[in-house]
């Protein structure tokens, strides 16, 4: 895939997928270890000059304190521990991604394994959203925690520092990957290069990062009124997101309901060819009573996406690809039993024969990306 698709991925949809699970855990770092700064810093000249039977006045201004210190702009302990963090946590999914480039370089997984990763990453951004929105207590089971004893050695450990604690969980984040996470996870053994999968990694956490940054200590900072709308506003991302995931899912299996195919007679009412003359797809060329159909595999797609052959003739299919690194280099067509894997720059050719007249959808292997090959 592209690096840079990838990276606006993680600035993007990635950044708030993991951001609802991941935000609350580092806004908690930054939270207990304000308090522990204000608790070292509250005895100042004015308190130590209060007599102990004055511990009305002492607690009245250790509490203007604690909101002149809360009302001053971010200082080390609001940025300190998000840098170690952020990390902390590219490290981290940096050697995940290496390893998972080298596990895919070793085996290859079927298209079964990859739409059950899918559906899995799917399933979990829905019950996230269910957590998010305090739907059922079950949803609560979704929020992977470290085990305890790395929980207990982690608090024991770093009462008084600024640095370890973020960095700590910022390692461990990848243990409670988000649905966009795994989808980049699988992207990198589907890679099968140590060196592209620790890319993928890297770029997109690195674009999670401004995100996860801004807001990450803003929630230790604003209201919880503002901390709710966001939840919810994440929440809604989620169920977004896995429903494009499971809908990607029954487009690869060319299943009878998908989006593109319910609101096809919609988008075909509004577009040229229902007012034109031509009937639609692409003209083949014959030749050697073989159909040659060739089609342009991009970065965005396909090109032409709607093609149009005859029943009962072979046809020789062309993909060809020029520097694509996106989804759209592995190619699925169900229909007819085709699963191809681009390189970056390749051509590749197929040849089957259709049989039954309809509409037969090809696509990506994460069904981001489709086409229709139309038998008459």
């Amino acid at each position: 895939m592209n690096l840079w698709v990838i990276f606006l991925t993680g600035l993007t949809t990635g950044g708030l997928s993991c951001l609802a699970m991941q935000g609350g855990l580092l806004a908690s770092i930054i939270a207990n270890q304000k308090d522990d700064e204000l608790d070292e810093t509250q005895e100042t000249t004015e308190v130590a000059k209060i007599r102990r039977k004055d511990r009305k006045k002492a607690k009245y201004l250790q509490s203007l304190q604690r909101k002149n210190t809360a009302a001053k702009s971010f200082d080390q302990l609001d940025w300190l521990p998000v840098s170690f963090f952020l990390i902390a946590k590219i490290i981290s999914h940096t050697i995940l991604g290496f390893l998972l480039g080298w596990l895919g370089s070793k085996i290859e997984l079927s298209l079964t394994v990859r739409l059950i990763f899918q559906g899995f990453a799917a399933l979990f951004m829905l019950a996230t959203a269910g957590n998010l929105l305090n739907l059922h207590p079950i949803f609560r089971y979704v929020v992977i925690q470290p085990p305890k004893f790395l929980q207990r050695m982690i608090r024991n450990s770093t009462k008084s520092k600024a640095v370890f604690t973020p960095a700590a969980f910022g390692f461990l984040t990848i243990f409670m990957p988000c649905g966009v996470t795994q989808a980049m996870g699988v992207l990198a053994i589907t890679s099968g290069n140590p060196v592209l999968g620790a890319a993928i990694m890297f770029f997109f956490v690195l674009g999670t990062s401004p995100l996860f940054a801004i807001l990450g200590v803003a929630t230790a900072k604003l209201s919880e009124t503002f901390n709710q709308r966001f939840m919810k506003f994440a929440a809604i991302t989620l169920v977004f997101l896995g429903l494009s995931s499971l809908n990607g899912i029954a487009t690869v299996l060319d299943a009878p309901i998908t989006f593109s195919k319910v609101t096809r007679p919609i988008t075909y009412f509004f577009s040229d060819e229902r007012f034109s003359n031509s009937s639609g797809g692409s003209k083949i060329a014959v030749q050697d009573g073989v159909q040659q159909v060739t089609i342009q595999v991009q970065n965005n797609g396909y090109a032409p996406n709607r093609v149009r052959v005859q029943a009962g003739t072979p046809v020789q299919l062309t993909l060809q690809t020029k520097d694509v690194y996106s989804c759209a280099s592995s190619f699925v067509f169900k229909a007819f039993n085709i699963r191809l894997q681009l390189g970056p720059t390749d051509s590749q050719m197929v040849e089957f024969t259709p049989t039954k007249k309809g509409n037969y959808t090809f696509s990506c292997s994460m069904g981001m990306y489709t086409g229709v090959l139309e038998v008459v």
